[in-house]
């Protein structure tokens, strides 16, 4: 497989895209649109639209028209945060690029198979994607900026679906809404002292000139991505790595090797090989603080207390989920999981992990699951009980039962006349060119001036 397909996979999974083939044959590339200087190359539309055409059914003749209008459309948005100069926050895409790698680690298989399809280590990885995901969150800043205020009320709600013929209501899948009490399992604090002095002893050893770096990075680090290559990481800007490894890099002098640091994956210590400016080379080396199978248990007995106490009435799920819990992403809703796409406590039951399906679909309502061994995207170990708060079966689409869909669809219709309006004022004012082959489509917006008398 070359790495331009590889390219192409990983990048519909980062966002969420069909996968596309490799193109056959050679493409000569050229600007086919420019919006105030930012420029829609062929390759990209041409791309897209592969990816369409893979993820089934016939496409429409204007296909490649609708696809362009998007691409145009997202560098209006990318225009308009330059002119408000909207950046995107670091730790947000630092969060977006972690979730995203973490959708795909779990469609692969982990971490080190990502690393290992993809022929790069992580940090890597994250470099090659971290421009795309922010300039995404620009865009999707400015465009949360021109919706900003815009709400439906309950009579809304209500015409908007008494316009939808009844032939033309949707077919709603089975859906759950669910909880989660998490408890990852912690490596004792004499594993943690162990795996230090470990590290201490190796550096000395690498100080003294007993072993090289690279030799003692094969034989021990547990960063398989970088081990082989004797612990080599990629050129990387400040900002793609953890913010202590960026603080020991930016210290240190070239060849020198640094003191034993702690970050969430274990204990460090690093070489730097150059630095350029905010840019820096190093190699590492990586002990992991291992959860032996008595922090295992642990944990388990940990999870299965909590649930005995929400069985018997000494505390609610939601007040155990919120004072109780590893999970940081159902701390703050009660031990609600939100589905990501849809932001809401609503999961079709075919959106679920494998995993997730097999617990929850054997619940009632209000039963509380057995707990759970599972190992998180990052690697980490821990158990889990679920409890089953609403479950909904197959039916066409119902104002009361579907409310907050419907809510949703209306709202949704509402903002899209926002940003219709935006553009039409926008594009009064900005330059665009779109060459003569696409002149003629069909656009909803004037991306093309009429021709002048």
């Amino acid at each position: 497989m070359s790495s331009y397909t590889k390219y192409l996979i990983l990048l519909a999974l980062l966002f969420r895209l069909p996968v596309a083939a490799q193109p056959q044959g050679q493409l000569i590339d050229r600007v086919v649109g420019n919006v105030a200087g930012h420029i829609v190359l062929y390759s990209e539309l041409a791309s897209q639209l592969m990816q369409e055409e893979r993820s089934g059914g016939a496409l429409p003749a204007d296909a490649s028209c609708t696809i362009l209008e998007d691409l145009l459309y997202q560098r209006l948005l990318k225009e308009q945060g330059r002119i408000d100069s909207v950046v995107a926050d670091p730790q947000q895409v630092d969060a977006e690029l972690e979730r995203r790698i973490g959708y795909f680690e779990q469609q692969i298989g982990g971490r080190e198979e990502l690393e290992k399809f993809y022929g790069k280590p992580i940090e890597a990885i994250k470099a090659e994607f971290r421009d795309p995901v922010s300039e995404q969150l620009v865009s999707r800043q400015v465009q949360e900026k021109i919706t900003e205020g815009v709400r439906v009320t309950p009579k809304e709600v209500e015409r908007f679906f008494k316009d939808i013929p009844k032939d033309s209501l949707p077919f709603i899948n089975a859906g759950v809404e669910f909880s989660r009490i998490v408890k990852y399992a912690r490596p004792s604090e004499a594993e943690d002292r162990r795996t230090k002095k470990a590290l201490e002893e190796l550096r000395t050893r690498i100080t003294t000139g007993k072993i090289d770096f690279a030799t003692a990075a094969i034989l021990y680090s547990k960063d398989e991505g970088s081990a082989v290559k004797g612990g080599e990481l990629p050129m990387v800007p400040q900002g793609v790595m953890v913010s202590e490894f960026d603080a020991v890099a930016m210290s240190l002098k070239e060849g020198e090797v640094s003191q034993v640091f702690h970050t969430d994956f274990g204990y460090h210590i690093m070489s730097l090989i150059e630095r350029r400016g905010e840019q820096y080379k190093a190699r590492h080396i990586l002990l992991k603080v291992e959860v032996k199978p008595e922090d295992l248990s642990a944990a388990k007995r940990y999870v299965d207390s909590v649930a005995t106490l929400v069985r018997e009435g000494s505390i609610t799920f939601a007040k155990a989920a919120t004072e109780l819990n590893d999970d940081e992403d159902t701390k703050g809703s009660n031990g609600m999981v939100i589905e990501p796409n849809s932001n809401s406590a609503r999961w079709a039951v075919g959106d679920l992990d494998q995993q997730t399906f097999f617990v929850i679909d054997k619940l009632k309502v209000g039963d509380i699951s057995s707990s759970q061994a599972f190992e998180a995207p990052g690697g980490e170990k821990g158990f889990r009980v679920f409890m089953l708060t609403k479950r909904t079966e197959p039916h066409v689409m119902d104002l009361v039962e579907d409310y907050p869909l419907v809510s949703e669809a209306a709202e949704n219709e509402t903002k899209q006349r926002a940003v219709d309006k935006w553009v039409r004022e926008r594009l009064k004012g900005t330059y665009v060119r779109v060459i003569p082959d696409y002149a003629a489509c069909p656009f909803k917006h004037p991306w093309v001036a009429p021709p002048v008398d």
